[in-house]
């Protein structure tokens, strides 16, 4: 298999494991004896050190190569993977989802980068839309498989197995020569400091929009299992299958961005994707049955990819030069925003916070959107 090839598998393992809690978090919550919101630390270890390690991880590439960095983070990754459902209480748990995230972290960025360094600027976004089918394909499977087994075995039993599977290509990593892509960066580009991305007005803009999507989106999504569960009494399977629907938005979005891209501008597709997100997701304030529900995740999926792949696209391009530096900070502060968005989501819902924590991620992902294609028109 080539490199790319192999990346992508595990793009879409890791994909699966980043949103695997939010199907299980009810039965993960029983089972430790946690409210939703105490499990839900366990997420936001994981993307805190998922975030964190951009920092180490970018840095290295630059110097190493995508492949080498990839190869030993996945291997790591699946080991703690197995730790994690063998936890017996809660402060287990959320420990050994830190150790996955920090090197799960390695995975879905490195990829980004890699087809950053071998796509030209014009053709990126459509190649990122094709990943996006990829690590889409893993948000739906996460969500229905993580209901099922959830509903019918155990989220312990589908961690195992999942540990098991990802072995695989991360043991095949190690046959692929761990050279750098044709296209990467030059010499140079090592000397650059973090100071100086966060120096450039453009550059601090992607990374302000990337962490805001992130507490809202993400954060605001890891409750809506609890949130289904409540509402509509859906049981286990129920809802691993309706928030499955996410997933299969993001595939339709991104097998359609070719077509989408020949038709729309960079900036009219990051404003359209918010403003359908914040519309799916304000929608499902009022009482509404599970088609309404069903409905909402299928265009929070839709909207996502063009608002997402738009700040990935422009992230890939801030530093040419010290490509995997930059887009380091870039999933550092996607990251970091997933981290204080769950946490501070998660107290909200806690205190019964519901429709509260819906109207505040609905109207952040219309501004976001809104804000992301104004800073796109100036630029062009």
């Amino acid at each position: 298999m080539t490199p790319l090839a192999l990346l992508m598998v595990l793009g879409f393992l890791v994909t699966v494991d980043v949103r695997i809690l939010a199907p299980l978090l009810p039965s993960i919550s029983a089972s430790l004896a946690a409210t939703p919101g105490a499990a839900g630390l366990a997420m936001t270890s994981y993307a805190l050190a998922y975030g964190t390690g951009q920092l180490v991880y970018g840095p290295l590439s630059d110097r190493y190569g995508r492949v080498a960095v990839v190869r030993v983070a996945s291997l790591g990754w699946s080991v703690f993977t197995a730790l994690s459902a063998l936890s017996q209480t809660t402060p287990q748990f959320v420990a050994t989802r830190l150790l996955t995230g920090a090197c799960a972290g390695a995975v879905v960025p490195l990829t980004l980068v890699y087809i950053g360094d071998t796509y030209a600027y014009a053709e990126r976004q459509v190649a990122i839309g094709r990943f996006s089918v990829v690590t889409s394909a893993g948000l739906a499977f996460s969500a229905g498989i993580g209901g099922i087994v959830a509903y019918y075995v155990s989220w312990r039993l589908m961690l195992l197995a999942y540990a098991a599977l990802g072995l695989v290509p991360a043991l095949l990593m190690f046959a692929v020569p761990p050279a750098r892509p044709a296209l990467s960066p030059d010499a140079h580009g090592t000397d650059t400091r973090y100071s100086d991305f966060l120096a450039d007005p453009r550059a601090r803009l992607v990374y302000l929009a990337i962490f805001l999507e992130g507490a809202l989106l993400w954060g605001g999504v890891t409750y809506l299992g609890a949130f289904a569960t409540h509402r509509l009494g859906a049981s286990q399977l129920a809802v691993g299958l309706l928030i499955a629907c996410f997933g299969v938005g993001t595939m339709v979005g991104g097998a359609l961005m070719s077509p989408i891209r020949r038709a729309m501008s960079e900036a009219a597709l990051a404003g359209v994707g918010g403003l359908l997100m914040a519309l799916a997701v304000l929608a499902l304030i009022p009482e509404s049955g599970w088609p309404v529900f069903a409905a909402s995740m299928l265009g929070l999926g839709v909207g996502f990819v063009g608002l997402h792949t738009t700040l990935q696209l422009r992230a890939t391009e801030i530093s040419p030069a010290a490509r995997g530096k930059a887009f380091s900070l870039f999933a550092f502060f996607l990251f970091a925003g997933v981290s204080a968005g769950t946490a501070g989501l998660g107290r909200l819902v806690d205190r019964g916070g519901d429709r509260a924590m819906l109207a505040i991620v609905g109207t952040g992902l219309g501004v976001i959107g809104l804000g992301t294609a104004a800073v796109g028109r100036r630029r062009a």
